[in-house]
């Protein structure tokens, strides 16, 4: 019997139990209270900025969003052993709710079921009980008329986020938004603003639970964006902005795993942002408007656009495994990525200036290689773009003239492909919910990367 079913057999279920909540000192405070009976319980909490006032509506409104914040955050906690039952104590949701929880369970954590071995359908893997609110007495949507202005744009310390950034600078009002930290994130908001405009929340993770992957229970990726669009929302809620600009590329809704379900970028995708905001809407009426500003541009539009943001190249960092440490690992499929599609934009000296090194002189990233242009069927479980803009950007490099010890060895696989940059950069998808307002500054910024890339 594998983990799966040995745990599902002995733990039957995992409970939210509820959260306590304060503001004091203008700073919001929240401890939640999770439990898997027979197994550990778990308080995880977070802070949040309090910028403006908070009357009982408003509190009204507050603890209805920190109630979905913790829903997304027991997604971390339930999958330590995965019962097939979770029982939410704190709050209500309707029918259609609970199916809207059940499926960002089994597309957030399709990537944790794969690489565990686990095969379950989304009908089977959990049941949610709740009270729906006609039982608790609840009038969702609750009603929220302050009137929100600007911008909140979340900032990951990478280029994507660079990207809204600079092509909002100087055209609205925008304040950072991350998460912890981390010397990549704050490198890159001390370049755009010198910090005078950032909002800072503050996460912390149960210990319980990092003793449990210890010791070896379930462990794996989960859908944090998800978790972000939560906390973004509860930002903006806090801080009276408007636009919650996210920076998800239409590259994101590639699944990860050829032809299934799987895509480590799920809570990135178009198919997710669309369900959030269906969803938000039934829990608070507002004027708090989340999207991502980069969905109609793929990675090599926005790797174009951030090439000529030139005085971000020392301090961006896209490297998950360090990131936080203000490094690239250079051992990494994230890092090979982000090599590969600035390539047709970038020098080789410019790149090695970035990286310290020339990443497709090394034999260990063979593998990373191969899967990210597509010769072997799986992406890296990392957010990259497609296999298709990968190879044009390795068609340009090659036929830039520049040589390669990964490139001279598929050159023949590489050129065979039909992709090329130029056609690339000609992109604009529109399914894309960026308001037509901001439009037209970032189709400015493609065609002047454009331009460059041509001249």
């Amino acid at each position: 019997m594998s983990k799966f079913d040995t745990y599902r057999e002995q733990y039957a279920s995992f409970v939210y139990h509820g959260f306590s909540m304060d503001v004091k000192d203008g700073v919001l405070s929240v401890v939640y209270n999770f439990e898997t009976p027979g197994l550990s319980d778990f308080h995880p909490t977070w802070k949040f900025p309090v910028k403006r006032d908070l009357d009982d509506q408003a509190m009204t409104c507050l603890r209805e969003l920190v109630f979905q914040l913790g829903m997304v955050e027991t997604i971390s906690y339930y999958k330590i052993v995965c019962p097939k039952k979770v029982v939410v104590e704190c709050g209500s949701m309707t029918g259609d709710q609970i199916l809207w929880w059940k499926k960002l369970y089994y597309n957030g954590l399709g990537e944790f079921m794969y690489r565990n071995g686990i095969e379950v359908s989304e009908d089977e893997l959990l049941s949610i009980e709740c009270q729906t609110p006609d039982e608790r007495g609840d009038a969702k949507p609750f009603q929220d008329p302050y009137p929100y202005k600007g911008f909140l744009v979340p900032v990951g310390g990478g280029k994507d986020s660079v990207v809204t950034l600079e092509t909002l600078k100087g055209h609205e009002d925008i304040m950072t938004f991350h998460i912890n930290g981390g010397s990549a994130i704050d490198n890159v908001i001390q370049v755009f603003n010198d910090q005078k405009n950032d909002y800072r929340a503050e996460r912390t993770l149960d210990p319980n639970m990092l003793a449990l992957n210890e010791k070896g229970y379930l462990n794996g990726h989960t859908p944090f964006s998800a978790l972000a669009a939560f906390a973004s929302t509860i930002a903006a809620f806090l801080s009276g902005r408007k636009y919650i600009a996210l920076s998800n590329e239409t590259s994101a809704n590639e699944t990860t795993v050829k032809d299934s379900f799987v895509n480590h970028q799920y809570s990135k995708s178009y198919e997710f942002e669309q369900d959030f905001q269906n969803y938000i809407r039934g829990i608070v009426t507002s004027d708090i408007h989340y999207f991502s500003y980069l969905r109609p541009l793929t990675e090599i539009e926005i790797a174009s656009i951030f090439a000529t943001c030139r005085e971000y190249l020392p301090v961006f960092r896209s490297c998950n495994r360090g990131s936080k440490r203000g490094i690239w690992c250079c051992n990494c499929p994230k890092c090979l990525f982000v090599y590969i599609i600035l390539s047709p934009f970038l020098s080789e000296d410019e790149e090695i200036g970035i990286f310290g090194e020339k990443l497709l002189d090394k034999p260990s990233l063979e593998q990373d290689f191969r899967e990210l242009v597509g010769i072997d069927e799986n992406k890296p479980f990392e957010c990259v773009g497609t296999r298709s803009e990968v190879a044009a950007a390795l068609k340009a490099y090659i036929g830039s003239g520049r040589k390669s010890l990964l490139t001279e060895k598929y050159r023949e696989e590489i050129l065979s492909r039909p992709d090329s940059v130029k056609a690339l950069l000609s992109g604009w998808e529109n399914k894309n919910h960026v308001p037509e307002a901001f439009q037209g500054y970032l189709k400015e910024k493609l065609i002047q990367a454009r331009e460059a890339f041509e001249a």
